[in-house]
């Protein structure tokens, strides 16, 4: 069998792309290493060389999400230095940014939706990629929110009440990637395009504004 070529960088990133959609359409076990090979139009010896086989090109597709996520969407969020001496009011805005990132990389980027659809399964069905994502990119980047909404609320990081805000935020934002069909058709829309992503990244910092306000009301 043709060895491949350790130089060749697009077969590596050919076959996540590959396990990312088919993983996230059939799972793991319905996936065979022929039929990834074949989606990424690689060599099958491609997987066990570059990942040791097929649980390691899972790994792989997790890790891949976790540095896409903290490179393009969340930024700031996932390696946020101090946050001593921060006003209230910059935690707000640094939030309402992330949330404008996030809402337009899930409402427009064509990559959200095998993204998407492997992250679904994962938390459906957890396996060792769970692992990967949980500890790459949910507990860090919850944390980092969580901590720039207690600033900007007064309230306490690690609180029940600041986690589970935090992640009512997060689901509006992941329901217009899941729903997304049923969305578009109600609205009438064909596409998502940047103003229709915008539109729905201002009623979800509508959300967040009333309920940071909310929080300060009920401390005060």
């Amino acid at each position: 069998m043709k060895a491949i070529p350790d130089s060749d960088a697009g077969t590596r990133e050919a076959l996540i792309r590959a396990g990312l959609d088919l993983f996230g359409r059939h799972g793991f076990e319905a996936s065979s290493i022929r039929e990834i090979a074949q989606a990424a139009g690689v060599n099958s010896a491609g997987i066990a060389y570059h990942f040791g086989g097929k649980d390691g090109l899972r790994q792989a597709c997790a890790e891949a999400i976790v540095a896409t996520m903290k490179q393009r969407v969340f930024g700031a969020a996932a390696v946020m230095p101090p946050l001593d001496g921060l006003a209230p009011e910059a935690a707000v805005e640094l939030l309402l940014a992330i949330v404008g990132r996030v809402t337009a990389f899930a409402a427009q980027a064509p990559e959200s939706e095998i993204i998407a659809r492997f992250v679904t399964r994962e938390m459906m069905e957890p396996t060792s990629a769970f692992e990967t994502l949980y500890e790459g990119l949910v507990d860090p980047v919850h944390g980092q929110l969580c901590r720039l909404w207690a600033i900007a609320t007064g309230m306490v990081a690690e609180a029940q009440e600041t986690k589970l805000a935090v992640f009512a935020t997060i689901g509006q934002v992941i329901y217009f990637r899941l729903a997304r069909p049923a969305v578009m058709r109600r609205m009438g829309w064909s596409v998502i395009d940047p103003a229709q992503s915008e539109a729905i990244a201002d009623v979800i910092r509508a959300n967040l504004r009333a309920s940071i306000a909310s929080m300060r009301e009920n401390r005060s």
